[in-house]
């Protein structure tokens, strides 16, 4: 018996060490998968550009650039840290015009008026001030022949391509000399009686007999006439793409009043007829902006050859055809926040309807949504001090994080029509105001309005891939990411 006993503590001792082992192991294991643990310094940038961090998915693949970051060709390397409560009051200036478009409400009054607004440009008109746009990726392209820089701001909420052009009775500064159409031999002026004068354009001829555009986007607008021309994409990596004619406005009057920080336009991506995408045979394009804006993102324009690349993109249906809606409209059902869905009913994300606009910041959601989503991230975060904002129009879910070297974040996840889910990375869940961290923010806005369009926008998909296919009339979030 004494021996038995001798043995069997003998085991025992040796087991020991292994249940101990299994004991640690089970504890070092991620215990919160409904949140994000990270390094607070994670949230800051780096000051170099890193482009080796980005995977792009193909060859057809463009650069996309961030206009803040050392990434970035107009800002010679240099970072420029994005004032975000600005960006944000931008956001709202252009929701209140989406707003606008989308229940078809006249910005001017008479077509006596909006002629007379369209010839500004022609008669030297002082044009309207304006705050400027929030619009931050951009890709390099080129316009002629032969071919002149231009810096074009990516926009799915927008149509006509248009860059500043010389003679320009009112431009905001660009890093890259204006376009001159006396130096291209491919540049002609559209007609009032052409074609190519889309019905985008309200037609509206000026005293000449050209056709002219104008292009509001809330806090900026752009007037000039509509031409065609040569429109060259290099991707200085992989390809190059040509589309020639390519519609395009001449950017004579544009009233911004401050410069874009060295853009010079903006490229059309919605589903209008004077679009980027309605232009050429490309149907389908996907792309994916960086979470950290001192690395690159990519668009990708048609479809690879790679099918396994689409095989585990989750599609949710566009509900409206382009004669009903030029945005690319999408239908949320539901939001959750550490795993755990919002006490709202489906109707209160749906009633108004809703869009993705990658020219708009951050998501506004209708004010049912965003106090439930407040309140349960609030709950989640009780562990950390959370601060006052300055003013009633700043965002208003804000924490001091400066003491930390590892915080929590809970994970928001946003539902879609279709079974559609989309988990949203730490970086597209905060923002951060204060360079020392003492200024950390939910970064999500609410509607002015309960029944105004829920808009989700950009900084929400920074490191998702996006992909929106205008022939299936859908949008898909992909797994691959340029984080």
């Amino acid at each position: 018996m004494y021996l038995r006993f001798l043995l069997q503590a003998f085991f025992l001792f040796l087991c020991l060490p292994c249940s101990v082992k299994y004991s640690n192991a089970e504890q070092a294991e991620p215990q919160r998968s409904d949140s994000h643990i990270v390094k607070v310094t994670s949230f800051l940038p780096p000051t170099v550009c890193n482009r080796n961090s980005t995977k792009v998915p193909s060859e057809a693949s463009l650069e996309v650039v961030s206009r803040y970051g050392p990434c970035s060709y107009i800002n010679k390397g240099k970072v420029k840290t994005p004032n975000y409560l600005e960006i944000l009051h931008k956001d709202r200036a252009r929701a209140k015009y989406i707003q606008s478009r989308l229940f078809k409400l006249k910005k001017s009054g008479s077509d006596d008026d909006h002629l007379k607004e369209t010839e500004a440009f022609s008669v030297g008109t002082k044009p309207i001030k304006a705050a400027g746009t929030s619009i931050e990726f951009y890709i390099p392209a080129s316009l002629g022949t032969p071919g002149q820089k231009v810096n074009l701001l990516l926009d799915t909420g927008s149509d006509i391509t248009w860059t500043q052009i010389t003679p320009c009775l009112k431009c905001f500064k660009q890093k890259t000399p204006l376009f001159d159409p006396s130096k291209s031999s491919s540049f002609s002026v559209v007609s009032c009686r052409s074609s190519a004068c889309l019905p985008d354009f309200d037609p509206v001829c000026n005293n000449k007999n050209q056709c002219v555009y104008d292009s509001s986007y809330g806090s900026g607008r752009s007037i000039g006439v509509v031409a065609t021309e040569k429109l060259t994409i290099i991707n200085r990596h992989y390809g190059t793409f040509v589309k020639h004619p390519y519609i395009f406005g001449c950017g004579l009057n544009n009233s911004v009043d401050v410069d874009l920080d060295g853009a010079s336009g903006l490229i059309g991506l919605d589903r209008n007829l004077s679009s980027f995408i309605s232009q050429t045979s490309e149907k389908y394009f996907s792309y994916c902006y960086p979470s950290s804006y001192s690395s690159t993102g990519y668009i990708t324009f048609g479809r690879t050859d790679d099918d396994k690349q689409y095989k585990f993109v989750k599609f949710t249906p566009i509900p409206t055809s382009p004669k009903e809606s030029q945005f690319y409209d999408i239908i949320l059902t539901g939001m959750a926040v550490a795993g755990e869905k919002l006490p709202v009913a489906g109707s209160e994300y749906s009633k108004s309807g809703g869009i993705i606009d990658s020219g708009t910041s951050f998501t506004s959601l209708p004010p049912s949504v965003y106090a439930a989503l407040e309140s349960a991230f609030r709950k989640k975060m009780s562990n950390y001090k959370m601060i006052k904002p300055g003013s009633s129009d700043e965002f208003d879910t804000c924490y001091d994080l400066s003491k930390y070297d590892e915080v929590v974040i809970p994970k928001i996840s946003i539902f879609f029509k279709g079974g559609v889910e989309l988990e949203l990375g730490v970086k597209g869940t905060v923002v951060v105001l204060k360079k020392d961290l003492s200024q950390v923010c939910l970064a999500f806005d609410k509607s002015s309005e309960p029944d105004e369009t829920l808009i989700l926008g950009n900084f929400q998909l920074r490191g998702i891939e996006v992909h929106h296919d205008f022939v299936g009339q859908r949008v898909g979030f992909g797994p691959g990411g340029c984080s």
